[in-house]
């Protein structure tokens, strides 16, 4: 997958809902901001709430990213040989580590969709949903990115 399909993943990833970049360790990871009021200063800059998408650095010749899945964990370790994510010890809470060069950019987003859900609170999920049942009405099924055909 080249860096074009990891910008794709990206923007998909922070189109949804609360949706915030981070770099918390130096490398991109996609957050669920639930900060409703200004932080202290020291907390300024920082993304407060779950992680849904680890994105690694872009500038790398091997793109991997981090989801936690659990509907379809079985699913991407057979067809894209994901394997349990080691950072952090994540892998004993349903992360996994996808090579992205392993599976094609539709599947790789319906994985970041996922993983989203698994970590959003119920009311995000609405909005997600209600978005998505506004644009099937007007439009065909979904590609790349979140895109209508």
């Amino acid at each position: 997958m080249s860096t074009r399909d990891w910008d794709t993943v990206r923007e998909f990833a922070l189109g949804l809902p609360a949706a915030a970049e981070d770099y918390p360790w130096g490398e991109s990871v996609v957050k669920i901001e639930k900060r409703s009021v200004d932080p202290p200063a020291w907390r300024r800059g920082l993304v407060h709430g779950p992680m849904f998408l680890w994105l690694g650095r872009r500038d790398v010749e091997a793109h991997s990213i981090s989801v936690k899945l659990t509907r379809s964990h079985d699913h991407a370790v057979r067809v894209a040989h994901a394997v349990p994510t080691t950072t952090s010890g994540l892998g004993q809470w349903g992360w996994l580590t996808v090579r992205l060069s392993t599976a094609d950019v539709d599947t790789v987003c319906d994985w970041v969709e996922e993983s989203y859900r698994n970590v959003a609170p119920r009311k995000l999920i609405a909005v997600l949903d209600a978005h998505a049942r506004s644009h099937a009405m007007t439009s065909g099924p979904r590609r790349r990115g979140g895109q209508r055909t």
